[in-house]
């Protein structure tokens, strides 16, 4: 941290240049309550824009008439995509949406510490600094006589403390103050964890970027440009961001962990003691969804930017089989010219029809044969006025397949890995309606190209009927593969 290299920051740094803006005001307040207050990933560009709009004319009423905002919704929207960087306007599959860019992460994050009134937490801080620093202590010796040492004395400490409970009846719990402390350290990590999804992201852009630029040199030989697009997806994931993300993310999917984060949350939210310290708060309450969504955005991002840099090859690729083909024209018309010398005018000419020649006889076609006529003996019987209250139970009690949880099970998987059969799936998120769940994972296997339903192959799949009997169904395997767009 020098003098020029913060001078530079101060030209150039798209969150202090926000600093000097007029609409600052309006840009920090209107996207935290766009996309903090409920910690959202991204909103369609329609619904950002509409709620821009609504928040300008509420701000105008509570100002000065000098100091209102005389622009329109799409003015402040432009400002802050192409000359601020604040916020990203992205295509996806149903139109544009808008997400948080790192410099508007990073001015919000800004405001809200100095803006922060809680507790100073020092006790927990400490705290975990001294079980960071004891974790990396013991956890990185190779010594195995340390290590043990390490370990029987961690033994020795659980088995003094548990002697202590049994003979004095007491535990030695933490206090309000303590509590209050480390729930607001949660929630500051917590905070902080989600702004820095978008640094993460930024990472993965600059090393596309180094690479496709890599790609780019006119130098290069044709054989290291498709190398470094096939090794795309490994230089990101090898990086130090790309291995700590990965392991983030394998972490927070894998249903063991997943199961004990969400059980640890909602203890939490069920303990009366702790209802006064963490009330509304919302970013403890849907922690796991909100990390998820965060986590699922740098993942495409990451999967659009190692396709990009795919695409840059298969363009080349096709400028060079244009160029082949031209030739290849030019080659054919040369050649076509020497059927006028002598030297191959003896020559007969063949043709060439390709495929093999289809035999179709006559008359072995079959005689018509008129088609079968039905007469009815009696008309059908009228069926009972009564309805049966056990048919009207089986109605009311029919259940809705949600295919979009269904998508979204198989999704979750698919970002730490490239593909997973359907007998996978279901240890990871068991069947809860029956055959039924089975028929539609089947129908998104068949529906989605690419996906791939292996007939040769049967999987043997468990499912718990609605009478709470054990069954095993029969089905093709069924592999689910990742999106390559």
């Amino acid at each position: 941290m020098d003098y020029y290299s913060i001078a530079t920051l101060h030209k150039i740094d798209p969150s202090i240049l926000a600093l000097r803006k007029e609409w600052l005001p309006l840009a920090v307040s209107f996207l935290h309550l766009a996309f903090k207050h409920k910690h959202q990933v991204s909103l369609p560009y329609d619904i950002f824009r509409e709620k821009l709009d609504n928040y300008i004319e509420n701000t105008n009423n509570t100002l000065a008439e000098d100091n209102q905002h005389n622009h329109d919704a799409d003015y402040y929207i432009n400002q802050w995509i192409n000359e601020s960087n604040l916020i990203r306007r992205i295509i996806h599959h149903d139109g544009y949406i808008i997400q948080l860019s790192q410099h508007g992460e990073r001015l919000i994050g800004w405001f809200e510490e100095l803006q922060n009134r809680k507790i100073i937490g020092t006790e927990s801080r400490l705290m975990n600094i001294l079980s960071l620093l004891d974790d990396i202590v013991t956890r990185s010796t190779e010594d195995v006589e340390k290590r043990l040492h390490m370990l029987y004395s961690q033994r020795n400490q659980i088995d003094s403390e548990i002697e202590r409970i049994q003979d004095t009846g007491q535990v030695d719990g933490l206090s309000d103050v303590q509590i209050k402390e480390r729930l607001n350290h949660i929630s500051d990590m917590a905070s902080q964890l989600l702004r820095d999804f978008s640094l993460v992201e930024e990472r993965f852009r600059d090393m596309a970027r180094t690479i496709q630029q890599a790609q780019l040199n006119p130098n290069i030989r044709r054989g290291e440009i498709l190398g470094s697009a096939l090794d795309a997806d490994e230089q990101l994931e090898s990086s130090d961001e790309g291995q700590s993300f990965r392991a983030f993310y394998e972490l927070l999917i894998h249903p063991e962990q997943r199961g004990r984060f969400d059980e640890l949350i909602r203890n939490i939210f069920d303990m009366q003691r702790l209802m006064p310290f963490v009330g509304e708060n919302v970013i403890l309450q849907r922690l796991t969804s909100h990390l998820l969504d965060a986590g699922e955005r740098v993942n495409q991002s990451n999967q659009r930017l190692a396709e990009h840099l795919r695409r840059i090859v298969d363009t080349r690729n096709i400028t060079e089989s244009r160029r082949i083909q031209t030739l290849s024209r030019e080659i054919k018309h040369m050649i076509s010219q020497l059927n006028h010398l002598s030297l191959f005018s003896s020559a007969r000419t063949f043709y060439t029809i390709e495929g093999e020649p289809d035999i179709e006889l006559p008359l072995e076609r079959p005689l018509y044969t008129p088609a079968e006529q039905i007469i009815m003996t009696e008309r059908p019987r009228s069926a009972s006025n009564l309805i049966d209250d056990d048919a009207l139970i089986s109605l009311y009690n029919t259940f809705y397949i949600d295919d979009t949880l269904l998508h979204e099970n198989i999704k979750r998987i698919l970002m730490s890995r490239t593909e997973v059969t359907l007998n996978e799936v279901i240890k990871s998120y068991p069947i809860t309606h029956g055959i039924a769940e089975v028929i539609a994972y089947l129908m998104i296997g068949t529906d989605e190209p690419n996906h791939l339903v292996d007939r040769k192959i049967q999987d043997t799949i468990s499912i718990i009927t609605h009478t709470g009997d054990e069954k095993d169904v029969i089905v093709p395997r069924v592999i689910f593969r990742r999106a390559t767009k």
